[in-house]
């Protein structure tokens, strides 16, 4: 049985697709770069997202590109980032399962926190690991700090990265169609489960418990 789980925040519960695009592209201007439309973002967006930015701005270090990032997300558009749809319910029906949650996710903890604050959901989350640069090592230590087993545990998140990181740590793997990646993408990771959105999630969990 499942009993933690482990959720990336961007795309999987967070609908803050826009509000990334709209600091990328803050990035992309300083440096007198065209900008990124929806589709192509999506298209070239990869995690870790420090090889996205060796792809885009090969000659910028890192620390310049985070700095410019947060200066282009100011802190009122955290009010602007709304949960995907029924990522509020699937959290509540875990909650009441008795599931352990975490969040794992590149986002920094100061955009994570205030999002997750603005959309009552923080009281969810035993601990957020934000920030994350290479999940799939990060994984481990997750696993070590909070003591899960990892057959008791799941990854669940919307990017191949997600999936690769949980297939480190020996875990359930599982995508949801939701957000920065496609499905023909997100297959091409082979995660253990594909659902359309954490609805789906909900009640194939629910099915799996009634059945155990």
């Amino acid at each position: 049985m499942i009993r933690n789980l482990i959720l990336d925040w961007s795309g999987t519960l967070a609908d803050d697709l826009s509000a990334v695009i709209t600091a990328t592209n803050g990035v992309m201007t300083h440096f007198e770069k065209p900008s990124l439309s929806r589709e192509e973002f999506r298209n070239i967006f990869r995690l870790p997202y420090t090889e996205f930015y060796r792809d885009i701005l090969p000659d910028v270090p890192l620390m310049d590109l985070q700095a410019l990032y947060l200066k282009h997300f100011p802190e009122d558009d955290q009010h602007a980032v709304p949960m995907i749809e029924h990522a509020q319910d699937f959290l509540q029906f875990a909650a009441d399962t008795g599931r352990r949650m975490f969040v794992c996710s590149s986002a920094p903890l100061e955009h994570v926190r205030a999002q997750a604050e603005v959309n009552a959901v923080h009281h969810y989350f035993e601990h957020l690991h934000c920030g994350i640069v290479d999940k799939c090592s990060h994984v481990h230590e997750i696993l070590t700090q909070h003591g899960l087993r990892p057959e008791e545990t799941a990854f669940i998140g919307d990017m191949r990265h997600d999936i690769h990181a949980g297939k480190a740590g020996g875990l359930t793997t599982i995508a949801t169609a939701t957000g920065y990646e496609s499905v023909p993408t997100l297959m091409l990771a082979e995660p253990d489960i594909l659902v359309q959105n954490l609805s789906a999630l909900t009640r194939l969990m629910r099915s799996l418990t009634v059945g155990a």
